[in-house]
């Protein structure tokens, strides 16, 4: 369980696309309850998504593995689209400037994002999403970490935006995490290009 819980951790502290819009939510919306809501739809769409790759993986690897190549394909097209989204959404360098980024934009980013399909290929113990009690137990757990590490993200963007308006809150953090999420797209690209055999 101490192996589970560390890796979930690391794992989610990682930077990535949902971590990075965390980040820019922060800055853009301060610590508050409405950017709670953040953390919430992060929390149920990797819910979803962990417990359909948990059930179906089996199945999807054996006999249908254009079904796994057409879910990272769609995967990446969002991240470009939240990427450019992102990107040309941001307005002026005032430290209130929004950046588009909506609730649903974070819950399909997320639902999108390949930890969820890391996470239940090498972090669940075997067999966990064929029974409800250990699927309940690893939720259990992964919800008790998912929360503290969001808000963290959230927090650390609400101070960055306060101690760092001039420079955070502005174009050029909006348009640096625009890029690091299409960087983070190109490279599952070329991920899927080599697996297909194209690379």
């Amino acid at each position: 369980m101490n192996y589970i819980a560390l890796s979930l951790l690391t794992v989610l502290l990682v930077p990535g696309p949902t971590n990075s819009l965390l980040l820019q939510i922060g800055v853009s919306r301060g610590f508050n309850a409405r950017s709670m809501r953040f953390v919430a739809a992060e929390w149920l769409a990797y819910v979803i998504q962990m417990t359909l790759w948990g059930v179906f993986i089996d199945l999807l690897m054996t006999e249908h593995s254009w079904v796994v190549i057409a879910t990272k394909i769609f995967a990446v097209c969002f991240l470009f689209y939240i990427s450019l989204k992102l990107w040309f959404s941001v307005k002026d360098n005032t430290p209130g400037a929004t950046t588009g980024i909506a609730v649903p934009d974070l819950f399909v980013a997320t639902l999108t994002n390949p930890k969820g399909l890391f996470f239940v290929s090498f972090v669940a113990p075997a067999g966990t999403f064929l029974s409800l009690n250990s699927w309940v137990s690893f939720m259990l757990l992964f919800s008790l970490i998912i929360f503290p590490v969001g808000l963290v993200w959230i927090a650390a963007g609400a101070f960055c935006g306060r101690k760092l308006h001039a420079i955070v809150s502005g174009r050029l953090l909006s348009r640096a995490i625009s890029l690091v999420i299409g960087l983070f797209a190109c490279g599952m690209l070329f991920n899927i290009a080599a697996q297909a055999g194209f690379a």
